[in-house]
Order: C-alpha cells, then sequence, then structure tokens
C-alpha cells in the first residue's frame, strides 16, 4: 500500500464532497487547528488519522447487512487503500456492470456523501480523531495559552461591537438627511398607488360581474376569468326527515369520526 496514493486521494474526495480544492491540512485549519498543531499531525499522526478517518467513511458506507460495495467502489476509483486508482469503467468491468449503471451508482454515493448531514459528521469525526491522536502524546495546550486566546477574542468581540455601534450611528444620521425626501416621495406616489389600486379593484368587480352574466370562462392576455357553477349541498335535515320515510337511503349516507373541540366560555 503506498500512503502517499492513499492521502492524494483523500484530498480528491474531500474537494468533491466540500466543493472546492480542499485538503485534509486546510479542513484541519476550518476545525480551529493551530499550524502548530498541524504539523504535529502531519510529521507524527498522519497515517493514523487518515486511516481513521477514512474507517469513518468506510462504516458510514456500510449499509445495516454489512454490505460495503459503494465504498469499494469509492476506495478504488480514488485509491483510498493505497492501490492506484481505476476509472469507473475498469471499475464496472471488474464488477460484471454496464459503465452507465456504474456511473449513475458512483453518482449516488458522491450526492450522498455531499449531503449536509454527512459533510458535518465528517468534519465532527475528524476533529475529535485528531484531538485524541494529540492527546496521545500529550500535546495539549495549556491554560494560560487557552487564556490568552479567550483574552483576543473579548478584544475582538469588543473592536466589533464598536465597529458596528459606529455603523449604526452614521447609518441613522444618513437616513436623518434623506428622511424628507422619502417623505415627500410618498406624499407624492401615496395617492397615484392608492388611485390606481381602487381602480384596480373597481375593474376586477365588474369583471367578476360580467363572467357571472356571460356564464363562462375568459381568457385574455396573461389573465383568465374562470367560471365555476356554485357548491352543491344538501339540507341535512330535511335529508333526515325523508330517510326516515325512506330508510332504504340511509346506506348511501357516511359519517365521519367524532371529534372534540376545546373553547373558553365567559360566565356571567
Amino acid at each position: 500500500m503506498d500512503f502517499k496514493i492513499q492521502l492524494a486521494g483523500l484530498n480528491e474526495l474531500l474537494s468533491i464532497i466540500y466543493g472546492n480544492e480542499l485538503r485534509l491540512s486546510e479542513l484541519l485549519r476550518e476545525l480551529g487547528f493551530e499550524e502548530a498543531q498541524i504539523e504535529q499531525v502531519r510529521d507524527k499522526h498522519l497515517e493514523s488519522v487518515v486511516s481513521q478517518y477514512l474507517e469513518v467513511i468506510h462504516k458510514r458506507l456500510t449499509n445495516d447487512a454489512g454490505r460495503d460495495s459503494y465504498y469499494h467502489i469509492l476506495s478504488r476509483r480514488y485509491g483510498l487503500d493505497g492501490e492506484a486508482p481505476e476509472q469507473l469503467s475498469a471499475i464496472a468491468d471488474k464488477q460484471n456492470h454496464s459503465p452507465e449503471y456504474l456511473r449513475q451508482l458512483f453518482e449516488e454515493i458522491i450526492q450522498r456523501c455531499r449531503s449536509k448531514t454527512w459533510q458535518a459528521e465528517l468534519k465532527k469525526n475528524l476533529k475529535f480523531i485528531v484531538i485524541a491522536e494529540l492527546g496521545k502524546m500529550n500535546e495539549r495546550p495549556s491554560r494560560e495559552h487557552v487564556a490568552g486566546k479567550l483574552g483576543r477574542l473579548e478584544n475582538l468581540r469588543g473592536a466589533a461591537d464598536v465597529a458596528r455601534l459606529d455603523y449604526e450611528a452614521q447609518r441613522a444620521e444618513i437616513l436623518k438627511q434623506i428622511q424628507a425626501e422619502l417623505d415627500a416621495l410618498d406624499s407624492e406616489y401615496k395617492p397615484i398607488l392608492e388611485s390606481a389600486e381602487g381602480n384596480i379593484t373597481a375593474l376586477e368587480n365588474e369583471i367578476k360581474t360580467d363572467v357571472l352574466l356571460h356564464g363562462e370562462s375568459v381568457a385574455a392576455g396573461s389573465y383568465r376569468a374562470t367560471y365555476s357553477q356554485g357548491r352543491i349541498s344538501w339540507d341535512n335535515d330535511g335529508l333526515s326527515k325523508y330517510a326516515d320515510a325512506h330508510p332504504e337511503i340511509i346506506k348511501f349516507r357516511k359519517q365521519g369520526q367524532p371529534i372534540v373541540s376545546l373553547r373558553i366560555v365567559n360566565k356571567d
């Protein structure tokens, strides 16, 4: 097994899963590891991290019956087993599948890997794998190191708050300067828009009346006035009395399940 092939394949797969040119080291930076910690992983733990990470992917692509054919396809396509990667056509030939079938299957596997749930789970697992590896070598940040970062975070948050307050103050000042113009614009267009809406409502009512008199649907331009017959309803009380005299119609009666509703009743 060639570890360089395995790592290169993993980096290619990560780029596909996360949608950009992403390498394992870049993913570790995104997960909050410092450069010194990434160097420690690269120098002493890389093979172990890659092995455990691929096992996570392997398990997620293994079904309840223990079949891992999905992972095997992914492994052969990208050389995750440390052997030279193969094209889908070669994998299809070895598995006695048509190239088109395997291509569709491969797309299904990739879509599963690219789901938001998968992306989040893979990141979470990678973070804990690396934390465990660094912990084995006692590569733990000191309390002072963490406290220093907390202090930096407080300063960054404070600076962001100051910038936000300054932004809001300047924005309010700009709005104040143009508020008179906005009010004038409202005064100018409000009666125009109200008149237009009134004309539209009046014309819609005329059209509805005309279609009722016409008795059929009418279409013109991008509009259609649809004529529908009124909904048929029955007089339940009258039908119940009729059924008393003609019990043969009872078989056509359908009754739904009972329901219960709750409401507050005001007491006098």
